[in-house]
């Protein structure tokens, strides 16, 4: 991993980026992206959130009160957030990746780059948004497959709620061709947001995804009160199995050490802000399930698929069996204490 040169001097106040997903990350991409493009098209399926958006420059069931900027516009046609872009970053859950990269692969140039900050697994395959995408590009027909490129991607430590209102973070951008990996940070890097240089993709992917998973078994401790030591140790059991895990997959286990894999861990792991932490709280009786931190709770999605994938790769991942067992009301709680200590 390398650290970039200085913040970005890239001029792209006469360029449009589309993000896809109007959900609180989407949405905080979009609030720290408009600083640096004359506009940004915010495509979402939900009406009530594009029109408040419009409005009241705001997209309060995800962000509270923060502020949506002026060269933000929201959408719910995914044609019309595309149209023109010279800049795509998809945001949306991972169970709607394959609809969402069949259907924009078509409406795009295949010099248009894209960015996946999806953070999760397909349902019924396990796949990581990455896979979902170069699936569906090699699916394409004749010049369209070898004209498309492979998608970048971006995740780190991302709590939305911080991103939209503006306060310091750093992520990874991640992606095997260098060169593409520079240009795309010269363009979306941000004061405040800084993104480092990753060559393993489908290593910071396999951390994006996992993570979430881990951050319920974290916010489970809390709630059950077993303290920092063993907060502090399923983060390590966690950081060692997503190693092993990425590994699998074909990228580098050292992935785990950059911002993507230690940062986001600790991030997602510990805050009050993290959806999923929030999710283990509520498991463990912290709080009622309708209350706490809004928006999608990737990691109930993932622990089942994850598991799968890990057996059919013959990765042995026992603190994650112990949170999907009792994600599946098959074990108690304290199998996830066990796993970690």
């Amino acid at each position: 991993m390398e650290r970039m040169i200085g913040k970005s001097e890239y001029k792209a106040m006469s360029m449009t980026a589309a993000v896809l997903g109007g959900g609180a990350w989407g949405t905080a991409l979009a609030c720290v992206e408009a600083s640096g493009f004359a506009r940004v098209n915010l495509f979402t399926l939900e009406t009530a959130a594009a029109e408040e958006i419009t409005r009241f420059r705001r997209n309060s069931r995800y962000l509270d009160d923060a502020p949506v900027p002026w060269r933000v516009f929201a959408t719910t046609s995914l044609e019309c957030a595309l149209a023109g872009v010279d800049c795509v970053i998809v945001a949306v859950p991972s169970h709607a990746s394959r609809e969402v990269a069949r259907r924009t692969l078509k409406l795009i140039g295949h010099q248009v780059p894209v960015i996946l900050a999806t953070k999760g697994m397909e349902h019924g395959t396990g796949l990581l948004s990455l896979e979902v995408w170069r699936r569906e590009i090699a699916a394409l027909g004749g010049n369209h497959r070898s004209r498309h490129r492979d998608p970048l991607v971006l995740s780190g430590p991302n709590l939305a709620r911080e991103i939209a209102r503006g306060m310091p973070a750093v992520s990874c951008l991640a992606g095997t061709d260098a060169a593409r990996v520079r240009s795309a940070i010269e363009l979306l890097e941000r004061e405040g947001f800084t993104l480092v240089a990753c060559g393993d993709p489908l290593g910071v992917q396999a951390a994006g995804a996992l993570k979430n998973v881990y951050a319920i078994g974290c916010g489970l401790g809390k709630a059950l009160g077993w303290g920092d030591n063993v907060m502090a140790a399923m983060v390590w059991r966690g950081l060692e199995e997503t190693g092993r895990f990425a590994g699998a997959l074909g990228g580098e286990p050292s992935t785990v050490t950059t911002p993507a894999g230690v940062g986001d861990f600790l991030a997602t792991c510990t805050s009050p802000l993290s959806r999923n932490h929030d999710l283990g709280r509520a498991l463990g009786g912290l709080r009622g399930q309708d209350e706490g931190v809004r928006g999608v709770r990737e990691g109930a999605r993932t622990a089942g698929e994850a598991l799968r994938r890990a057996r059919g790769l013959r990765v042995d991942m026992p603190l994650l069996e112990a949170v999907s067992s009792v994600l599946d009301g098959v074990r108690k709680p304290e199998a996830v204490l066990a796993a970690a200590c």
